[in-house]
């Protein structure tokens, strides 16, 4: 297993990213996941310098969706409408690009659509498991062509669910395999994020299990969004269920945190996984 961490974890810390390289290399990181925005060729060749002189690698890009900015809301691939979508299509194509350019493995996106036609499901009971799959469905042939630009780039594409407070449409393990299994491309793949599985799952370890031939990469945070062994989130249970499908590819730290605290917490975090795969990966 590999670690990495989200860059977009330090926005708030600081104002250039590259500040926090000779950080996370200090803390015994291998790779860092980079935001999926859009950058110029001179922050770019600059940021690809400072990563080659930490010795860091780049595990993926992450996909911004949601309500994450004013400009991400509007990536909506369920969109009813061709020119969202399009915007869409080329988000994905653009970060796939990106990914490629800073020799990283994967990028993820996740499943929403129009806010009008997104009815608020906070409890699962509104909208019916067969109307959520129809929407979905209909992505299929798109989430597929994304697939295939993707491996002409060498890039994986992983399909992430989010809990119900951000989309219904593709909440647990079993919603992404659905959709695997229909694009049914060996490029396309599931990324599964502790945070959302907490909420949504009703057994983490299990869901980690089904969806081992499809799991190409993990966000881990706490339950309270936090690095993990801030939280009640039972990380032994989750390292032993992917040391027992041979996971072998990066987990990604996806925390939120905090100026003040931020070194602490980064490296009680992962010193903290890293004693408890210890005792769960066999050897």
């Amino acid at each position: 297993m590999k670690y990495s961490i989200t860059l977009s974890s330090f926005k708030e810390i600081f104002e250039s990213l590259t500040n926090a390289l000779p950080v996370l290399k200090q803390l015994n990181y291998d790779a860092v996941e980079f935001i999926g925005e859009d950058y110029s060729a001179k922050d770019l060749d600059e940021f690809i310098e400072a990563l080659a002189s930490y010795d860091l690698k780049i595990s993926g890009v992450t996909g911004m969706w949601g309500n994450v900015n004013s400009i991400a809301v509007n990536r909506r691939l369920l969109s009813a409408d061709t020119d969202t979508v399009e915007i869409a299509r080329r988000y994905v194509i653009r970060c796939i690009e990106l990914c490629r350019l800073l020799d990283g493995e994967e990028f993820n996106l996740c499943l929403f659509t129009d806010p009008y036609a997104s009815v608020p499901d906070f409890s699962h009971r509104i909208l019916s498991h067969e109307q959520k799959l129809k929407l979905v469905r209909k992505s299929v042939p798109l989430l597929r062509d994304l697939s295939n630009c993707a491996k002409d780039n060498g890039v994986l594409l992983l399909l992430e669910p989010l809990n119900r407070y951000a989309t219904p449409y593709c909440c647990t393990a079993a919603d992404a395999l659905h959709v695997c299994e229909a694009v049914d491309n060996p490029n396309f793949g599931i990324l599964l994020d502790t945070f959302h599985m907490n909420i949504e799952e009703d057994s983490l370890s299990h869901s980690i299990e089904s969806a081992s031939d499809f799991l190409l990469h993990m966000h881990f945070a706490d339950n309270n969004r936090k690095m993990p062994g801030s939280g009640h989130l039972d990380f032994r249970s989750i390292l032993k269920a992917l040391s027992k499908i041979d996971y072998q590819r990066y987990v990604s730290f996806e925390p939120n945190l905090e100026r003040i605290s931020y070194l602490e917490s980064l490296k009680g975090g992962i010193s903290y996984i890293k004693r408890l795969k210890s005792t769960c990966f066999r050897a």
